[in-house]
């Protein structure tokens, strides 16, 4: 676009990085709020199940004890689970997200510190210096 600046080569475009990044903040922060509210909603079960066997008579503390940390291991790894196919998703959104290097980012600030230089010096009346080749 007319409105974005961009390297000579044209790889450089801030409103498609900032999408990217927002992009990864919302597939992040939605998987936190799945994971949470799936280890909130496994732990609530867990308390109704065992209240429900106390009081039934079903089950002693001990049988309880047993079968709540048989759920809690399956909720671990179903959270486990969870976490890594966030991770993979996220990993996903930023491989296809058109970010730029450090080199990148370095290069440019050099190339607007020296056209700020160049502006400068034409406004105070001096004569630019012929501009750098871009380092690569």
């Amino acid at each position: 676009m007319a409105d974005e600046p961009s390297t000579p080569s044209g790889d450089y475009r801030p409103r498609e990085q900032a999408e990217g990044t927002e992009r990864v903040r919302e597939v992040i922060r939605d998987g936190f709020y799945t994971m949470l509210g799936a280890a909130s909603w496994a732990f609530e079960k867990t308390d109704e199940m065992a209240n429900t066997w106390l009081r039934q008579g079903r089950a002693s503390g001990d049988e309880n004890r047993r079968r709540f940390d048989q759920l809690t291991a399956r909720t671990r790894r179903a959270g486990e689970d969870l976490g890594r196919r966030v991770q993979d998703s996220v990993r996903t959104a930023r491989s296809s997200m058109p970010l730029a290097s450090r080199e990148q980012v370095a290069n440019l600030e050099r190339q607007v510190a020296e056209l700020t230089r160049q502006i400068e010096s034409l406004k105070s009346g001096g004569s630019a210096m012929p501009p750098r080749p871009p380092v690569p």
